[in-house]
């Protein structure tokens, strides 16, 4: 959907208003590992529900050393942010918005 010099916001616009020829759905079950490359791919997820905890593992690589994940997206995913985040706020060599 993009890549690191393209944010496809043309693209994004027409699978939210339902037209997506290209949207794979891939049928997981419990358990199931799945490794994509999730920040050039639109994903969701589904809701989890019962009542057993769960866990998720958010896996990343990085290009350049002491590089790591923009302030506001941290907080999306994991709630808080360190001193560390706002010093190397900016590091990232691709031009997309995170």
């Amino acid at each position: 959907m993009r890549s690191a010099t393209h944010e496809n916001f043309e693209g994004v616009a027409r699978v939210l208003k339902g037209n997506h020829p290209s949207v794979r759905r891939v049928p997981l079950q419990p358990g199931d590992l799945q490794i994509f490359k999730g920040r050039h791919a639109l994903h969701r997820v589904a809701p989890v529900q019962g009542a057993r905890q769960r866990y998720v593992g958010i896996f990343s690589f990085v290009e350049v050393e002491g590089m790591c994940g923009g302030v506001e997206r941290t907080k999306q995913l994991y709630g808080r942010v360190l001193p560390h985040h706002y010093e190397r706020a900016g590091l990232r060599n691709d031009q997309l918005t995170d």
